[in-house]
């Protein structure tokens, strides 16, 4: 099947890159879907910065010092692919959603920031809390599945739902109404 490319409607979307922290790693002993997702993100991350798009690094800093999130793990560093270069925002939160107590909405105000690429861990986390609040505030966001992997659940009633249903589930309930999913071959 051949992807039509995709085109965005302003000329600068920003990259939100989030919590690709080494941290991930050692977060669960569930299963994670998409064990490429470093590798394509850092694919579309190489895109951005030869077109000199904007691009926004969230890094998640855990209150809780048994996190391997916490600024004392040995694990909080970025993913060595997707870590900031100089001139590239860093964006820190303690809260799933970046937008919470955080300067990412007048840092995206401040440059005219209405396009938002979302990838980044995880879909059953992070990524969509962020993007949901995203959507309420006005963005146009996008969603590339193949970089935003989601971890395997078991519900209170003790159903277990593999990394990949987790993951089709969300993207069936976010398209549309929160974003557009898009294939990273779409942009690329």
């Amino acid at each position: 099947m051949t992807l039509s490319s995709f085109d965005f409607t302003t000329d600068k979307p920003a990259l939100l890159l989030i919590d690709w922290q080494q941290a991930i790693d050692h977060f669960s002993d569930l299963s994670r879907s998409h064990p490429c997702a470093e590798q394509d993100s850092a694919k579309l991350l190489k895109h951005w910065r030869k077109r000199q798009w904007p691009v926004l690094h969230i890094r998640h800093s855990s209150r809780f010092s048994e996190s391997p999130y916490h600024k004392s793990s040995p694990w909080f560093n970025f993913k060595p692919e997707l870590a900031p270069e100089v001139g590239e925002l860093l964006i820190t939160k303690q809260e799933n959603c970046a937008f919470a107590q955080t300067e990412l909405l007048d840092v995206l105000c401040a440059r005219d920031i209405k396009e938002l690429v979302f990838v980044g861990v995880l879909l059953n986390h992070s990524v969509d809390a962020t993007l949901r609040m995203a959507a309420g505030l006005g963005f146009q966001n996008y969603l590339i599945p193949e970089c935003c992997p989601a971890m395997a659940i078991t519900t209170l009633q003790a159903c277990e739902y593999s990394a990949d249903q987790v993951h089709d589930i969300l993207l069936s309930n976010l398209e549309g109404e929160y974003c557009q999913v898009l294939n990273s071959e779409q942009i690329l």
